[in-house]
């Protein structure tokens, strides 16, 4: 697997619009691609004002009429760039993806040479819990994402890339690390990360009963620095 996946744009392509539930046209796609610096700034405006919804209310709260108040624009509009909520959702979640991609893989591909695994684990993780902090909408879109929809796959896609950059970051550290020892390693360094991720979700509970997701989160990350030294401190380390 390559730590490089390819990524398709989910939401710019032109399709044929059935009807939706409340009378306008519909279709799981993007209606058509903007057109000049007005259009996308047009498309933009729609797409920050969803991620406002969706990360006060959940994908519950996305409704055109709705989003095209709180965006000062007509409903037509919405409808001239986004056929129905899916479209929306989908080009949102396609945005973030690329964005945490970027992120995820700067992190993972840092230098990390000479540094203990403590300092390496602050050195990685700590970019990408940043970038979900500053992404509330995000989480939302990530969170139980299963089944074969296209937002499913698009965040099954990115737990990919996840686990194929932490591999070739595990190999980098350790280059005589096999092959069969290197992939369990990283599966279960990126189910720590999630598990950080989690509690990122779950912020807002943990501090209604008195819990400090920031603490949690560093007695975490305590927790996957001593399992890297575990694991690979007795291999030859790269300097």
């Amino acid at each position: 697997m390559s730590k490089n996946s390819h990524r398709q744009s989910l939401g710019n392509k032109t399709v044929k619009s059935p009807v939706s539930e409340d009378g306008n046209p519909t279709s799981g796609k993007t209606r058509r691609s903007p057109s000049g610096e007005r259009g996308q700034r047009r498309r933009n405006l729609i797409l920050d004002t969803a991620a406002d919804l969706l990360a006060e209310g959940g994908a519950e709260a996305i409704n055109t009429n709705v989003l095209a108040e709180q965006a000062g624009i007509s409903v037509g509009s919405v409808y001239q760039y986004f056929s129905n909520k899916e479209a929306i959702l989908t080009a949102l979640m396609e945005r973030y993806m690329q964005q945490l991609g970027s992120n995820t893989v700067a992190a993972l591909q840092q230098d990390v040479s000479g540094l203990d695994f403590a300092r390496m684990v602050d050195r990685v993780i700590d970019p990408m819990i940043a970038f979900e902090r500053k992404h509330p909408a995000f989480r939302h879109l990530n969170a139980g994402q299963e089944g074969e929809g296209t937002l499913a796959q698009a965040a099954q896609r990115m737990d990919r890339e996840i686990l194929a950059t932490i591999y070739d970051l595990l190999r980098r550290v350790s280059p005589d690390l096999n092959s069969i020892q290197g992939w369990q390693i990283a599966r279960i360094t990126k189910a720590l990360y999630k598990g950080m991720s989690y509690l990122i979700q779950q912020e807002k509970e943990v501090e209604t009963d008195g819990g400090d997701v920031d603490k949690m989160i560093a007695d975490m990350k305590r927790i996957m620095a001593d399992y890297l030294e575990e694991q690979l401190g007795s291999l030859p380390f790269r300097k």
